[in-house]
């Protein structure tokens, strides 16, 4: 076997694999043996099957497959010790007259290289915002605690501080033909929500009102707080949904002491109101901080992206768009497509190219490590604090059973690697903000 490279220019080349008839013959022998062992022919015995016609039945296809193991292995091979970074995947060129039994067969692959380039971080330079938790967010954050482990009160009517339980369905006609079985929707409201909360305010126990399925395509607002998304409400099945209250009541906050602590990070950790709120603010400040460093890197990554110089190999990924995607015939679309998405595929380039020479690799113990911080998060949210390590891993390893989880936590965990780089070697500039005033800035983008 062997590999030759020939450049079209510095990101394009063309790649042939030749493989000799010796590479695979051996193999091919001892299957087509295997075949004639089990084969059952009419008119032969198993096992004593002529090899002439096992070999007419079953060669080709087995010699191919072969082939194309030792190909794929092959370009594989020479691409990872060679050390090529590839922009999509090598598309092969047509084989005329395949002929397994020829002493050499040649396949050659079309290929597109990242740019060869440098980046020096250091010369990029952006506001660094070190936010910091107010009084007001340390207080809005502890009464979410409280609310969180509230008890519910029992009212006689629904008021403007009740939770109000709802059961929504939908009301079939006198005259619909056939079974109907709807599973009703069941959601919980408050003022908030005020344009559910005005629709049922006056209502009683088990009192009820009809929504039409035109008021609720109208109002969007109202069937969003109902549950309902836009393409449920153009699936409804009849024209008008009930809804019904099944309970309302008020929240007495919890009461500000140990009890509380205790439910929310583990009993004893947290042992007054003042260790409550040092506790609340290094939180707010660490998830603040972690929101102003992100906004820093993409800052960063989008002046890379608009000021370096990178050489996409475009006649090959025009090929390769149509190669790969079905839904592109032509090459005239294939350009189109990549017009779109060139800053994106540039984006991506110069991420790679920021982890290859920064030398920012995986390892299981780092995608574990992920998987259990999204663990925490995910059980925080539900005012968990503090699950034993053994068993929030015991859930991360369940996640990643996922194949897709595996390959998003990944990619955040390479994400945050190059987040620390370039938080490292990026020139910031410190500047003091408040979270309103870092609130304000990134909405207005």
């Amino acid at each position: 076997m062997n590999v030759t490279a020939k450049n079209h220019d510095e990101v394009s080349a063309l790649l042939t694999v030749t493989v000799d008839r010796a590479d695979y013959k051996d193999k091919v022998e001892k299957q087509l043996h295997n075949y004639a062992k089990n084969a059952q022919v009419p008119g032969f015995r198993k096992g004593k099957v002529p090899m002439s016609l096992v070999k007419r039945q079953y060669e080709a296809p087995i010699a191919f497959e072969e082939i194309n193991k030792l190909v794929n292995d092959s370009l594989n091979n020479y691409i990872n010790e060679n050390n090529l970074k590839m922009v999509g995947q090598p598309v092969p060129l047509p084989v005329n007259d395949f002929d397994h039994t020829a002493e050499q067969l040649s396949v050659a692959f079309e290929v597109g290289y990242e740019p060869e380039m440098t980046i020096d971080l250091s010369k990029y330079e952006a506001a660094h915002y070190k936010v910091e938790a107010s009084d007001k967010e340390i207080t809005k954050s502890i009464e979410n605690m409280q609310k969180r482990f509230a008890e519910q009160v029992p009212q006689d009517d629904i008021t403007d501080d009740s939770f109000i339980a709802l059961e929504i369905t939908q009301v079939v006609e006198e005259d619909a033909e056939g079974a109907h079985n709807h599973p009703p929707k069941n959601v919980t409201i408050n003022a908030e929500s005020k344009e559910a909360f005005d629709l049922v305010k006056s209502l009683k126990m088990d009192g009820s009102v009809k929504v039409s399925k035109a008021d609720l395509t109208e109002k969007e607002e109202l069937a969003k707080q109902l549950g309902f998304s836009k393409a449920e409400i153009e699936h409804l099945h009849h024209d008008e949904v009930e809804v019904k209250v099944k309970d309302f009541y008020g929240l007495n906050n919890h009461e500000l002491n140990q009890e509380l602590f205790d439910k929310v990070y583990g009993e004893g950790n947290i042992k007054s109101e003042e260790e409550l709120k040092e506790k609340v603010k290094s939180e707010l400040d660490e998830y603040f901080q972690q929101n102003a460093d992100i906004h820093f890197v993409n800052n960063i990554l989008e002046q890379i992206t608009e000021k370096e110089e990178v050489q996409l190999p475009e006649t090959f990924l025009t090929k390769w768009l149509v190669f790969s995607n079905e839904n592109i015939k032509t090459e005239e679309q294939a350009k189109g497509v990549l017009e779109n998405e060139r800053a994106a595929i540039k984006h991506q380039i110069i991420e790679g190219k920021l982890m290859n020479d920064n030398e920012i690799k995986l390892d299981y113990e780092d995608v574990l490590a992920q998987a259990e911080q999204l663990v925490r998060n995910q059980l925080a949210i539900y005012g968990i604090h503090h699950l034993p390590d053994e068993e929030v891993q015991k859930y991360a390893v369940e996640m990643l059973k996922d194949q897709e989880q595996v390959r998003q936590i990944s990619s955040e965990v390479a994400m945050a690697k190059l987040k620390d780089v370039i938080l490292e070697k990026a020139t910031k500039t410190e500047t003091p903000i408040s979270h309103d005033e870092f609130m304000e800035m990134v909405k207005q983008g």
